[in-house]
């Protein structure tokens, strides 16, 4: 049953891409809307993982009505980047360049960094639309991209994700590949983007996020420590008309001391107070319905 399925999804997709092709920009954020107030009315262990999310991100700090107010916008903020996404199959280059206002800011510290003729680690998150950032970095030609991604259950869709992915000249890498690939792009003074906002079910480190310890990747401190390589975070923030402001920087500054295991710990917990500093500025642009908690530290009960 699962492959009738797989093919029935994306014969879906491909009949909303039919549908999205003639809108305007403006209208496919108004549809995106819609969708996504339609998504949280329904859903139902995606909103509730949200709802429990807010509860540890901001306690008592929002209202119950606040955080039903930033959950639901969260929903419709996802909707519209997934629909936008899927609107640039066509006329790529014209449309993601519609989608972002003006020039990035810290393009000056990208191109400082490239200089170290190290490679550079982009610190991400799913945080506005991260899809369309990724595109137009491939469009500037800076330097080459490479994003680590999870492969998608259906693979119709993962192929045809993919192939969007890597449309403006981008690479894609899998979670399972061999880590000598993203050494390997490193060593050409190449990117690599790393999404730091995901629970990581194993072989993570635990460290603080929004004060609770989060199961988080590794290989990013371990491999800068080993390469030298920088960290530079990458976002991308939403206007109030569905278009963006993208962001390279501030470089993270990582310090060495005579313990390695502590510095790499240490520098995890620096990328991911960087992140929680970006979402706790304003949390409607994350995608607040995954169980960022879910893996919990041997002693703790499990959350969701």
């Amino acid at each position: 049953m699962k492959p009738i399925r797989h093919f029935l999804e994306y014969i879906l997709v491909r009949i909303l891409i039919l549908g999205l092709t003639p809108l305007s920009q403006k209208q496919v954020v108004t549809f995106g809307r819609y969708l996504g107030a339609l998504v949280f009315r329904f859903s139902g262990k995606r909103k509730k993982a949200a709802f429990t999310n807010m509860d540890i991100m901001f306690s008592d700090s929002y209202s119950p009505d606040q955080k039903k107010r930033v959950v639901k916008n969260s929903f419709e903020a996802l909707a519209i980047s997934a629909v936008q996404s899927v609107w640039v199959t066509t006329n790529t280059k014209e449309r993601v360049h519609g989608l972002i206002e003006g020039e990035p800011k810290g393009l000056d510290i990208l191109k400082k960094c490239l200089k170290k003729k190290k490679g550079i680690f982009f610190l991400t998150a799913h945080y506005g639309n991260w899809e369309i950032m990724g595109l137009h970095h491939g469009l500037l030609k800076v330097c080459p991209l490479s994003s680590i991604v999870r492969k998608l259950d259906n693979p119709y869709l993962d192929k045809f994700v993919t192939k969007l992915r890597t449309t403006t000249g981008n690479q894609v890498f899998y979670r399972d590949d061999s880590l000598l690939k993203i050494v390997r792009e490193l060593k050409n003074n190449s990117s690599v983007a790393v999404m730091m906002d995901q629970n990581t079910a194993r072989g993570g480190l635990f460290v603080d996020f929004f004060g609770l310890k989060a199961s988080t990747p590794r290989a990013v401190a371990q491999l800068s420590y080993r390469m030298g390589t920088p960290v530079l975070p990458l976002f991308c923030y939403p206007t109030e008309k569905g278009t963006y402001n993208i962001e390279y920087g501030p470089e993270l500054t990582l310090e060495k001391s005579n313990n390695k295991d502590q510095d790499i710990l240490n520098w995890t917990q620096q990328m991911q107070t960087f992140i929680e500093s970006v979402i706790q500025e304003n949390p409607t642009p994350w995608m607040c319905g995954h169980r960022r908690w879910k893996t919990r530290p041997p002693q703790e009960k499990k959350i969701y």
